[in-house]
């Protein structure tokens, strides 16, 4: 099973390469999971959707090459 900072990349070239540049406002105090999921889509900051594309496939890689040992 992939680790959570594993899981937060995968979520944020996912929202990069399907809905663009992070635009919303960050989530509140009470929303943690939604704080850290917005962190991770923000930091990516510019990237194009095919980085992003790009991106989600080398870490899918490396994430199964981790799990097939």
């Amino acid at each position: 099973r992939p680790s959570y900072e594993e899981m937060l990349r995968f979520y944020s070239y996912y929202k990069q390469a399907t809905a663009g540049r992070c635009q919303g406002p960050r989530p509140g105090f009470w929303d943690p999971i939604g704080r850290y999921k917005w962190d991770a889509w923000y930091s990516l900051g510019g990237m194009s959707k095919e980085e992003a594309m790009a991106a989600y496939v080398a870490e899918m890689k490396k994430v199964a090459q981790k799990v097939t040992g």
